[in-house]
């Protein structure tokens, strides 16, 4: 994926990486195993919840073009 940079997504990860440097070191390794489990589960929930979101578009954009061949306008006149 390209980020542009300078967007609020490219901040936004700027600020996590160095959140995430200054927050690893004062962990133990435990404690960066556990942390480590929770960005995965972090990650997995994004791609999923990017999944759906992705899948909900798709069925609304076939709704609206369903919509628009099948039903019948009495609006207008046919040229």
């Amino acid at each position: 994926m390209d980020i542009k940079r300078g967007s609020e997504y490219s901040k936004l990860i700027n600020l996590s990486v160095r959140n995430e440097e200054k927050l690893v070191p004062t962990l133990s390794k435990e404690q960066r195993v556990i942390f480590e489990k929770y960005k995965d589960c972090i990650n997995e929930m994004t791609a999923i919840a990017e999944k759906e979101a992705f899948i909900q578009g798709i069925k609304l954009g076939l709704k609206i073009t369903a919509e628009t061949f099948l039903t019948d306008s009495c609006n207008f006149k046919d040229i």
